[in-house]
């Protein structure tokens, strides 16, 4: 009997730093593909569409959200209260939904001048965003805040990790009266004015691609065979960020003893399992919706769609299903159980999109290190 692959091992412990450089790899390199026969899949078509119909308007939600929370800040800066507190977790929870569903798409924009990594720096190394917050704190009215200040410091005090420790890591009274409340309410103010321009940057880029039809077949690749090829690598790298780094390391094996509830995405506000489910949203929408990878897949592939469909559906209930705090449960042998069923599901729908998808489709990756041991 063969020795059981790691990759499907539902409890196994990934390596951090492996698992995030497999992430980088299959976002950043260029995947080669070819025709499965000599007419080949109209891969110019179907990548304007799948830029139009997916892509572009995901980041059109990115920029209204960022624009509405940017605008929540300054003036909570301006005159804070108690009343705007809530206003303003609830337009970081915005912003930070609209990344989730934005994610997946690092080809283009988003891979160019660390732009996902300013928007939002995880995993995170050796606690460097408290540091960060700290030096931050330590400066004195808008000093080091400016619009190219901020756009050009660490990529770890750029986006949502430092949002959400101000904002759910700290006593909420400190953003409203202490030595350092005005500085902090400058600080959200202009991380979101940061957030923002990152993301006007991102579809304007999108946008402006798309609108010529010669760079919208090719989705920044040299032509479109691999352009599709990345943007199909893109889609199952997104579903091992979700089962490798957002459940396995949390989870950290079969026992409660060994969890690490605190490497969960975002545990401070409690968004670990959402953001998981609109990963997971996002990359069925990819697949399935109009202008998704299905409709490369030839008609006698209709039961792999409905294997597909059926695939990603349990994947998301299992999200909604493992309790409402990630953190809470890896950390309590009774309350493990979902969060282990959802990872056998995530597993199920990578095996589906890894093995059966790419050979009906059309496209043959050629750089497939996906798993972080690189198996």
């Amino acid at each position: 009997m063969s020795k059981p692959s790691k990759r499907n091992n539902p409890l196994i412990t990934v390596n951090r730093r492996e698992a995030l450089a497999a992430m980088i790899a299959a976002g950043m390199v260029p995947a080669m593909a070819r025709p499965a026969h000599a007419a080949g899949p109209d891969f110019a078509t179907f990548n304007a569409a799948f830029g139009h119909k997916i892509v572009l308007p995901a980041f059109d939600r990115l920029v209204s959200a960022t624009a509405s929370f940017a605008k929540t800040a300054s003036s909570f800066a301006a005159k804070a209260d108690a009343a705007g507190i809530e206003p303003l977790k609830a337009g970081f929870n915005d912003v930070a939904d609209a990344w989730a569903s934005v994610q997946q798409f690092r080809i283009g924009a988003l891979a160019q001048e660390q732009r996902a990594e300013r928007f939002a720096y995880w995993p995170e190394r050796r606690n460097i965003v408290e540091k960060q917050i700290n030096a931050l704190l330590g400066g004195h009215g808008q000093e080091g805040l400016a619009p190219k200040e901020l756009a050009g410091a660490s990529v770890a005090v750029q986006g949502l990790p430092v949002l959400e420790r101000i904002l759910y890591g700290h006593e909420v009274k400190d953003l409203l009266a202490g030595e350092k409340s005005e500085r902090r309410r400058a600080i959200v103010s202009s991380i979101a004015a940061n957030l923002h321009a990152i993301a006007v940057e991102a579809q304007g880029i999108w946008a402006k691609n798309l609108n010529d039809p010669a760079t919208a077949a090719n989705i920044f690749a040299a032509n479109p065979a691999e352009g599709t090829a990345q943007a199909y690598t893109n889609l199952l790298t997104i579903t091992q960020i979700v089962a490798e780094q957002k459940i396995g390391v949390p989870l950290g094996g079969a026992d409660a003893a060994n969890a690490k509830p605190k490497a969960a995405e975002q545990w401070r506000s409690g968004r670990s399992l959402r953001n998981i489910a609109l990963n997971l949203e996002t990359a069925k929408t990819s697949v399935l919706a109009d202008g998704g990878f299905a409709n490369l897949l030839p008609a006698d592939k209709a039961a792999l769609k409905e294997q597909l469909a059926k695939a990603f559906d349990d994947s998301i209930d299992a999200a909604r299903a493992a309790g409402p705090d990630l953190a809470e449960a890896v950390a309590h042998q009774d309350l493990r159980k979902p969060v282990t069923a959802l990872l056998v599901k995530v597993n199920h729908l990578r095996d589906l999109l890894r093995q059966q998808v790419p050979p009906a489709i059309g496209v043959t990756l050629g750089f497939n290190e996906l798993d972080g041991d690189g198996s």
